[in-house]
């Protein structure tokens, strides 16, 4: 493609050698460069990769995006920007031909919720007779192939690849879960919605954005991107929604299982079987089946119908794919090897997952809860003390141990925990070997008892230092169940 096509709309501080100039590709990864390719040099929050420029012209580099000057070798592009990240979207958008704007594109943001949602829309779409590509924290699922997600939203050059697959495979469909990192980085700047859905806004990722303001900022930006005949669909059972509301110039669906709203529930019935109510829309009511359970799950099924009527799904549709879809993986997820009692693994990782989970099992189990879990290192350290606090509260014994303590001690994020636990509750264990912590949890287990093990969900690994190490915790928790 013309550089100059590449380049449309991309604030240029200062240029050269860019006429007559052709790009096989892109990439801002100096490894991967090849002859021909255009290597965009982005600045991250703890490397620059305007240091490996060199690398990616010795590599056969035809053009350099970058915001620092540097010495150029002749016949290649010197391109100078103010953000590589902003030019880096704006560049892929143009390099793949602009795919967001022939597709339906669904976001979902919100602490919590997202990957369940996104499931249910898919599952919508694809019972109305279409097909979707789903961008989100568990996989990527696109053209009939699965990948291994490495974000939740992969960067804007990856992103904008795979919609561009969509529409060349005629998929019709996009459903992305868009992160407070993506959306403060701008991966999803050039990527236009037909839909925005807002979950909820819950202490997390502190770390990153310092104050809740920040990072409400950040998920506020989503609504900036839709369509001009877009929707935003927001959940009014969280205290945010009323003040995002306002911000938002599109047509607005309100959805929540408290107080009014444009799509409700009545007649909620929950089992740990599955969940069954009655949807009522501004248009209908209309009976809902799901293996779902929990009320949490009431309100991301209400989100997904809300999300169905903005793309004007019929309601036949919306019914078949809610009744038709599994349970989510790492989300309330039973592990069964026959035992007495149940077993399962959640990826809840904030307090409010974590009290969402605990809150619905305490009001259905026979005997006792038992809770393993433990928080991410190099993580939002806010929330440690506070998930201690709804464990100990909902459960009647709790073993803290390690999630994916990264490079921090994983004694100190225990101690943290703890911290909110010490003088409430007396009956539990720390065991930072995660695996001895199952074992334990599991051995300590009787008839009619329910083990949560929390945080990692559907992980398949644990993050100590710069080692990934393979641990997932149903297939930890099921090997020990079948020696039990």
């Amino acid at each position: 493609m013309d550089i100059r096509k590449v380049l449309k709309d991309v604030r240029v501080r200062a240029g050269e050698n860019i006429r007559n100039v052709d790009i096989d590709r892109i990439t801002d990864d100096s490894r991967k460069v090849l002859p021909g390719d255009l290597f965009v040099a982005l600045k991250g929050h703890s490397l620059d990769a305007s240091k490996f420029v060199d690398l990616a012209l010795d590599a056969g580099a035809r053009a350099i995006v970058t915001d620092k000057e540097f010495d150029s070798r002749p016949g290649i592009s010197k391109i100078l920007v103010d953000d590589t990240r902003l030019a880096l979207g704006a560049i892929a958008s143009n390099f793949y031909g602009h795919p967001s704007r022939r597709l339906k594109v669904v976001g979902i943001t919100g602490t919590n919720g997202k990957t369940t949602v996104s499931y249910l829309v898919e599952s919508i779409i694809k019972a109305s007779g279409c097909g979707a590509g789903v961008i989100g924290t568990i996989n990527y699922r696109l053209n009939g192939k699965t990948l291994p997600a490495i974000n939740t939203t992969p960067g804007a050059l990856a992103l904008q690849e795979m919609l561009r697959e969509m529409v060349n495979s005629n998929t019709g469909y996009a459903v992305i879960e868009v992160s407070s990192h993506s959306l403060d980085q701008g991966r999803v700047d050039n990527v236009l919605f037909d839909v925005g859905v807002f979950t909820n806004l819950t202490s997390d990722h502190l770390d990153y954005h310092k104050t809740m303001a920040n990072y409400f900022k950040a998920k506020k930006r989503l609504f900036e991107k839709l369509k001009a005949e877009g929707s935003a669909v927001l959940n009014l059972d969280d205290s945010k929604a009323a003040s995002l509301k306002k911000s938002i110039k599109n047509r607005v669906i309100t959805y929540g299982t408290k107080g009014r709203c444009d799509v409700g529930a009545i007649d909620i019935v929950l089992s740990m079987a599955g969940t069954r109510f009655i949807a009522r829309t501004p248009d209908a009511k209309f009976n809902i089946r799901t293996r779902l359970i929990g009320i949490h799950n009431v309100s991301n099924i209400l989100a997904a119908v809300s999300v169905a009527i903005a793309l004007k799904i019929p309601e036949e549709a919306i019914v078949k794919g809610i009744a038709s879809m599994e349970r989510v993986p790492g989300r309330l997820e039973a592990v069964d090897a026959g035992q007495q009692f149940k077993v399962f693994v959640d990826f809840a990782h904030t307090e409010d997952a974590l009290f969402n989970v605990l809150g619905l099992l305490r009001d259905v189990v026979k005997r006792r809860i038992v809770t393993v879990f433990g928080c991410g290192g190099n993580r939002d350290r806010t929330k440690r003390p506070l998930m201690g606090k709804i464990a100990c509260k909902y459960s009647d014994y709790v073993i803290v141990t390690s999630d994916n303590p990264r490079f921090e001690d994983p004694g100190a994020i225990i101690r943290e925990i703890e911290s909110g636990i010490k003088g409430k509750f007396s009956n539990y264990d720390i065991i930072p070997d995660r695996k001895e912590a199952i074992a334990k949890a599991l051995a300590s287990a009787a008839k009619d008892d329910i083990i949560v093990i929390a945080g990692k969900g559907h992980e398949s690994c644990q993050i100590i230092k710069d080692e990934i190490i393979p641990f997932d915790d149903r297939k930890v928790a099921l090997s020990i169940l079948k020696k039990l």
